[in-house]
C-alpha cells in the first residue's frame, strides 16, 4: 500500500497487494484523522474494512483506495476503486448466514451515505461519515 497521490483534500494508495492491506490502512487512518471521536473513527475503520475486503474478495486489479475530506471537512470518504466495472455490489447474499458476504450490510448501517460509481473500466465504491 504505497501513496501514490496526495492533496490538501485527499489521498490515494495503490493496492498491490494480494491480500487486502487492512491493518495497514488502519494504522494510517487513525494516525492521519486524529480529530475523530472514538465512534466516528470505529465506524470509518469498519467501513474501510468491508470496502477493502469486497475489492480483493470479488474484484480484479488494479486497486486503489482513496481517503477525502468533504463539504469542507465535515465528512470523511473512503473509496475503493476496482478494475471490475460489471460486478456490482450487492447488499448481503440471500439467504447467507455466515460471516463472509456481509460487508455492505455492515456500510450502509454505518454509513451517513454510500455508493457505487461504474465507469467504463472501474467502478468506485465509497462509504462517507460525517465528523
Amino acid at each position: 500500500m504505497n501513496v501514490v497521490e496526495g492533496s490538501c483534500d485527499h489521498v490515494d494508495f495503490d493496492l498491490e497487494d494480494t491480500v487486502p492491506p487492512v491493518r495497514r490502512a488502519r494504522r494510517w487512518i487513525t494516525e492521519n484523522v486524529p480529530e475523530l471521536d472514538k465512534r466516528t473513527l470505529l465506524d470509518l475503520l469498519l467501513i474501510a474494512d468491508a470496502l477493502l475486503t469486497n475489492a480483493f474478495e470479488h474484484a480484479t486489479a488494479p486497486r486503489r483506495l482513496r481517503l477525502s475530506h468533504r463539504s469542507g471537512g465535515h465528512v470523511l470518504r473512503v473509496e475503493v476503486y476496482d478494475a471490475s466495472p460489471e460486478l456490482l455490489p450487492v447488499l448481503g447474499k440471500p439467504g447467507g448466514r455466515g460471516l463472509r458476504d456481509r460487508g455492505l450490510l455492515l456500510v450502509n448501517r454505518l454509513a451517513s451515505r454510500w455508493g457505487v460509481d461504474p465507469h467504463r473500466s472501474f467502478k468506485t465504491v465509497w462509504g462517507e461519515v460525517v465528523t
